[in-house]
């Protein structure tokens, strides 16, 4: 973990960098006692918390945000348990806003079947528990991630720097300074990798056994929107101010390829399926093969916030690929992504006219927007999904749903099911595919209130897990399991000796490492 070190004294009239963080966070955050609702608050701390805005979620009286009780043994009502010794999992949401406050959520499913339907209204059969707000950084939060299995949280803030919790153990563990500007997206591409952007420009890759910088990657003119990794975990993405989309060979820790889109995208998302990815512009978003061709455009007239892909399990195992897009107007819009065979393409291609080719160069792909999810009355800001297993009524039976969770400015964290939206999709007629208003209109099945907070980020990730006749591992074997990650795969392709082979067949064509040494020499001067 980065080391931080007192700043030495600037001259007067200039701006200075926010001084680091102590090794204990300034708000004491107690996890330990009693989890129910009826339990009254413990007293602030010694240490106050900083003022939030007028339109923050604060008590009648002005007081500090003191974080709420949670029992980390399990003695809490987030987990369900049946006769049969059959206990559902949980899963965390974690928000930030432009106050400075992180909110923690635990929630659960019913253990009898899936989350509540669309008709059955909001909160039905889910549970939303709050186990932490306080204030994690000197300014407005702008990304959050964990990490797969729910063990890190990363949280990153206008104040320039990345701050790291044990989401088990709900304490701090530090910060990172490795960045001089704002933190504008967090990835972990692995439980044991973490991927940083910032308005510096550059792109971070840090090491999660000791938080150490392997890479810095440098490309970028100017500030860099967001960064996603590819399943592999070879390749990475980013779009940035300067209005180009840029591939990273992350094995290398150099610059693949780059495209220049003509306009700032805001948000890059590679499917689950590691076969294409999207950008999301304010008033658009594409589609796009490995090869960076692209395949299909979706428009709209007030504007695109954010944007996140899903697999949805469907019969006979079978999944069904869907793109989520967050709205102004509030609404979420579910489409259904399907890409075309590139023979099938290829062969559409040679039975039009040269000319009919060159005045349709969109094809491949269909987004059809198949369900609106509702019950926001201001613009959507972020969301994420999450894969949660569900137990049945009979206990060998265990069927998997994908949850959504969204922020807004409303002051709402709300939570749908996509497999419940999906199904309802299937009850609609045909007749409404294409028209918005036809669509089926998907409520939430949880929603917390935050009294007034403007939320910015949200990320979903994995809490307790279920157990089955008692066959739970202890926490430390938990533990254990994601620190056995073997050796470092960044650090065994720094030497260069690996090929120029893609993904899945896909050649990359690197970009010469004179060129990009002249950049670095232009961009300095």
């Amino acid at each position: 973990m980065a080391k931080t070190n007192k700043q030495p004294p600037q001259p007067k009239g200039k701006k200075s960098r926010p001084a680091p963080y102590p090794q204990k966070a300034r708000v004491e955050v107690t996890f330990d006692g009693p989890s129910s609702s009826t339990t009254p608050a413990p007293s602030a701390p010694a240490t106050k918390a900083p003022k939030a805005s007028s339109s923050s979620a604060q008590p009648e009286e002005e007081k500090p945000v003191v974080p709420a009780t949670v029992d980390v043994k399990g003695k809490g009502k987030a987990v369900d348990q049946d006769q049969s010794g059959v206990t559902q999992g949980t899963f965390v949401v974690v928000a930030g806003s432009y106050e400075k406050l992180l909110y923690g959520l635990e929630g659960s499913l019913p253990s009898s079947s899936a989350a509540a339907g669309p008709d059955e209204g909001e909160g039905a059969g889910t549970k939303l528990e709050p186990i932490f707000i306080f204030p994690a950084h000197l300014a407005c939060v702008k990304a959050i991630a964990a990490s797969p299995g729910g063990k890190w949280l990363a949280t990153g803030s206008e104040d320039e720097f990345i701050k790291l919790w044990d989401l088990r153990r709900r304490r701090e563990m530090g910060s990172l300074s490795q960045h001089t500007g704002s933190i504008t997206s967090l990835h972990f591409p692995s439980s044991s990798h973490l991927v940083s952007t910032s308005v510096d420009g550059t792109i971070a890759l840090f090491r999660t056994s000791d938080w150490a910088c392997l890479k810095a990657l440098k490309g970028h003119s100017g500030r860099v929107n967001y960064v996603d990794v590819h399943p592999t975990g070879r390749v990475a993405l980013s779009v940035g101010k300067d209005m180009t989309l840029r591939m990273w060979d992350l094995m290398r820790g150099r610059g693949a390829a780059s495209l220049a889109l003509g306009t700032e995208a805001e948000i890059v998302r590679f499917s689950p399926l590691g076969t294409h990815f999207a950008v999301l512009f304010p008033k658009k978003v594409e589609l796009y093969s490995l090869t960076l061709k692209l395949l299909h455009r979706i428009e709209t007239k007030s504007r695109f916030n954010t944007l996140e892909f899903a697999l949805i399990p469907g019969a006979e195992g079978e999944e069904e690929e869907v793109l989520c897009v967050g709205t102004e107007k509030g609404v979420v819009e579910v489409r259904k992504v399907e890409i075309a065979d590139e023979d099938e393409v290829k062969e559409e291609d040679e039975e039009k006219e040269p000319e009919e080719v060159e005045t349709q160069p969109i094809g491949g792909a269909t987004l059809d927007h198949v369900v609106s999810l509702v019950g926001h009355t201001n613009r959507i800001k972020s969301l994420s999904t999450l894969s949660q297993p569900v137990i049945g009524s009979d206990p060998s039976s265990i069927s998997r749903t994908v949850l959504l969770s969204t922020v807004s400015s409303d002051g709402y964290i709300n939570l749908y099911d996509l497999s419940s939206a999906m199904c309802a999709n299937a009850s609609s007629s045909e007749s409404a595919m294409g028209d918005a208003s036809a669509l089926p209109q998907v409520r939430p099945v949880a929603s917390y209130n935050t009294k007034g907070s403007r939320l910015t980020c949200v990320f979903l990730a994995d809490g307790k897990k279920g157990e089955i006749g008692g066959e739970k591992k202890p926490d430390s074997e938990e533990e254990d399991d994601d620190e056995e990650d073997g050796e470092d795969m960044y650090d065994q392709g720094s030497d260069g000796e690996e090929d120029d082979e893609g993904l899945d067949g896909v050649n990359v064509e690197f970009e010469d490492e004179e060129e990009e040494e002249m950049e670095e020499e232009g961009e300095e001067e």
